[in-house]
């Protein structure tokens, strides 16, 4: 069950980060949009295509190398740019996209290689290398990523929701009452500290401890069993006042500034056995959602040039644009985010900032350079 508590431009965001869940089977709201995102993505490629009488197959196996190029790209960018360590002990975690840690930077380069891939034969003749577009369907390389660009955007918008629904990739703190408190990380780390809970709950009680950090109405409630309480009163009286930290650092979303004088009750009704007590949230940018919003009105932009300008739209227009817009604002975007590593406290750009610079610049090869349809280039 989402959850939304609204005072004045602040809400307590705490969602259930499972769309279905039971005993067989689970399924998360962010796998679901990142598919979903993908299914979109193939709907508009397939529906460009079909407008030009350019459709066939191979429009489903270029979505397929795009896929790829996204899964290994974005798994590889963020192995190499953010924990590179994880090389030293096993090189081959470089391609387990299954696992948590995607950069979107490395997604941009494995779709560009990907669809390269796809569109490219190699010809070797002695010491010289070509690269010769097969013009698939007579859509060459530049043309082809005009209208997955369109994909790619709206499909990024359906991630970085699935972002927040895993509370992950959070702003800094605002400091005003407009923000999102994210609660799920500390009802995770409850449940870790505390025996028998049931579920967390986190209210707005409508007052602010200080500007930015709203009074929270917390409440624990825990398996509804008599032989199970004393363990309960006793974890709870040892670990509850140090559960919380007492200030705000980088990943910090709920505090206890009371700390050993927190006041706390326990209650019990015939339906559950629950405990009671004050925190205070702090309220965060939602650079989540600033991405999605920015992807989508991006993705709608492309769509709506290249629906009515398609016949004269010069191959690598719409790519040289996504590149332009979408990499200047995420470097705007990444000043309201927290670093997602520590090594980026000491740099004065953070990581998504730096590699930002060069994608925007490729934007501007990609949107003034004049390319020919079809061709060949040399090493």
């Amino acid at each position: 069950m989402i959850l939304l508590n609204f005072y004045l431009w602040s809400f307590v965001w705490h969602p259930d980060p499972f769309l279905f869940e039971n005993d067989f089977f689970s399924l998360r709201w962010y796998s679901s949009l990142f598919v979903l995102g993908f299914i979109v993505g193939r709907y508009i490629v397939v529906r460009s295509y079909r407008l030009e009488n350019g459709y066939d197959l191979t429009v489903d196996m270029q979505m397929l190398y795009m896929v790829a190029g996204t899964l290994i790209g974005s798994r590889m960018g963020h192995v190499i740019f953010y924990e590179p360590e994880i090389l030293k002990t096993n090189f081959f975690q470089l391609f387990y996209f299954w696992e948590s840690g995607l950069a979107s930077h490395g997604a941009a380069i494995g779709i560009l290689f990907a669809m390269a891939i796809y569109s490219y034969q190699i010809k070797i003749s002695g010491f010289s290398i070509k690269f010769i577009d097969r013009r698939r369907r007579n859509y060459n390389y530049y043309q082809v990523m005009d209208r997955m660009v369109i994909a790619i955007a709206l499909g990024c918008a359906f991630i970085r929701i699935g972002n927040f629904f895993n509370s992950e990739i959070i702003g800094k703190p605002t400091e005003s009452n407009y923000g999102v408190v994210f609660t799920q990380p500390i009802e995770k780390k409850i449940k870790s500290q505390l025996p028998f809970v049931r579920n967390v709950n986190f209210t707005t009680s409508g007052k602010n401890y200080e500007l930015g950090k709203p009074i929270l109405q917390t409440s624990i409630v825990f398996e509804n069993n008599l032989y199970m309480e004393d363990r309960i009163r006793k974890s709870v009286e040892k670990r509850l006042k140090y559960i919380l930290p007492n200030k705000i650092s980088s990943y910090t979303n709920v505090i206890n500034p009371y700390q050993g004088s927190l006041n706390y009750s326990f209650h019990r009704t015939e339906d559950q056995f629950e405990l009671r007590f004050k925190s205070v949230g702090v309220n965060r940018h939602p650079a989540q959602l600033y991405e999605a919003s920015n992807y989508f009105i991006l993705g709608v932009l492309l769509f709506l040039i290249w629906n009515k300008h398609r016949s004269r739209l010069r191959p690598g227009s719409l790519l040289g644009l996504f590149f332009l817009i979408a990499f200047s604002s995420r470097f705007i975007i990444e000043g309201f985010k927290e670093n997602q590593v520590n090594f980026e406290s000491s740099l004065y750009l953070n990581m998504g900032q730096l590699l930002s610079v060069p994608m925007f610049l490729l934007g501007f090869y990609f949107f003034f350079s004049s390319k020919k349809l079809g061709g060949a280039f040399r090493l």
